[in-house]
């Protein structure tokens, strides 16, 4: 009988060590969630990078204020890439290797997700909430990528459909060096054929330089109506100065930094964005985001990439909640692949085991004379 007694102690112990998830991942303890980001923090796209993070602590802020995800804290662990491929290809090795985190949450770029798809599939960890629209990431369906925007060929069919409508189909393509499959480039070439012509032409740019000489030197001769451009303010600057008056139309990885480096050289400009306006406070998840920041304390300073961020959070946490108070990896994934139809405030998500990519929502915006964004 006391042999029995110590071995009920035995089970009882064990059962007080295992039974609130120790079959849990690396990056969960009992009181927190450790998530990893690499991010441009500095260098080109830094505003925009700093703007992504900042929108999703924000988030994070609140829900932790409110004790958590089902009783653990999330913490956000981000480190600075510069826009730079290996920094971002090593930061994803030390988060998953040293900081053990649980998932890798709001990459900043095509480039380095790019990077970390190898080392994600090796190390078998969820790759979440990119804020990006390559189609390396969107188009070809991998099991531990959720995208929760939309992607880049969504965003260049409705600039294209945008252009059409108003009669110009005279179109040339300006995009980054480092797209070694020249993926953007061929999904605008796409988009065009589906209205029965062709680009007048393109060119390529090195993402982390304002050195657009070659471009310009073979854009300006085609001169064409329109140019669908990524590295876009320098290229802008440039071709008005050389005379050609094209409309210039970009994606939404420019960001609003656009209209700080152009001031009122920005006028005209047209971009795609894959949230709503993040000034238009009836928008129930634009009035949320904007009190979130007054919540923590932040500036209202409103952006495109910070209201990204904030709803990539947004629907991570959604995907955290769903997945119980025993939280495992492959009990995320099918969590999120559950969500179906999730309104997050007039803004809309869903998922499945066959389809991860959350949201199709893509406007067309402007920029005005004072530098403001509208529809």
């Amino acid at each position: 009988m006391r042999t029995s007694g110590v071995s009920a102690a035995f089970i009882l112990a064990a059962s007080a060590a295992y039974g609130a998830g120790a079959f849990a991942e690396n990056g969960v303890s009992a009181s927190q969630i450790s998530i990893g980001q690499s991010a441009s923090l500095t260098g080109t796209a830094a505003e925009s990078g700093q703007q992504t993070r900042d929108g999703a602590l924000a988030y994070f802020e609140l829900v932790n204020r409110q004790g958590g995800v089902n009783g653990r804290k999330i913490r956000l662990i981000t480190l600075d890439d510069g826009g730079q491929t290996k920094r971002g290809e090593e930061n994803t090795r030390k988060l998953i290797a040293e900081d053990k985190v649980f998932l890798l949450f709001g990459y900043t770029g095509r480039n380095t997700s790019e990077a970390a798809l190898p080392i994600i599939t090796q190390a078998n960890i969820p790759f979440f909430g990119a804020a990006t629209g390559g189609e390396t990431i969107h188009g070809v369906f991998n099991k531990n990528v959720f995208n929760v925007r939309a992607s880049y060929k969504l965003e260049t069919q409705a600039l294209v459909n945008f252009l059409v409508t108003t009669g110009q189909k005279k179109i040339g393509m300006i995009y980054h060096k480092d797209d070694t499959t020249k993926s953007n480039l061929k999904m605008t070439e796409d988009a065009a054929a589906g209205h029965g012509f062709a680009l007048v032409g393109s060119a390529s740019v090195d993402r982390n330089s304002s050195d657009v000489k070659e471009a310009l030197g073979i854009m300006s001769k085609l001169s064409p109506e329109d140019a669908a451009v990524k590295p876009l303010s320098e290229f802008v600057r440039q071709m008005r100065k050389s005379g050609v008056n094209s409309q210039f139309l970009s994606v939404s990885f420019v960001g609003s930094a656009i209209v700080k480096e152009l001031k009122s050289e920005a006028a005209g400009v047209i971009m795609a964005q894959i949230v709503p306006l993040p000034t238009k406070k009836r928008i129930p998840i634009v009035s949320e985001y904007q009190n979130a920041l007054a919540a923590v304390g932040a500036k209202p300073e409103y952006s495109f990439s910070g209201l990204e961020g904030y709803i990539s959070a947004k629907v991570l946490v959604e995907g955290l909640r769903r997945s119980g108070k025993v939280v495992t990896r492959a009990g995320f994934i099918k969590a999120v692949e559950g969500i179906r139809d999730l309104d997050l405030g007039d803004y809309l998500v869903g998922y499945s085991p066959t389809n991860h990519n959350g949201s199709k929502y893509v406007d067309i915006t402007v920029i005005n004379k004072d530098g403001v964004f509208f529809n």
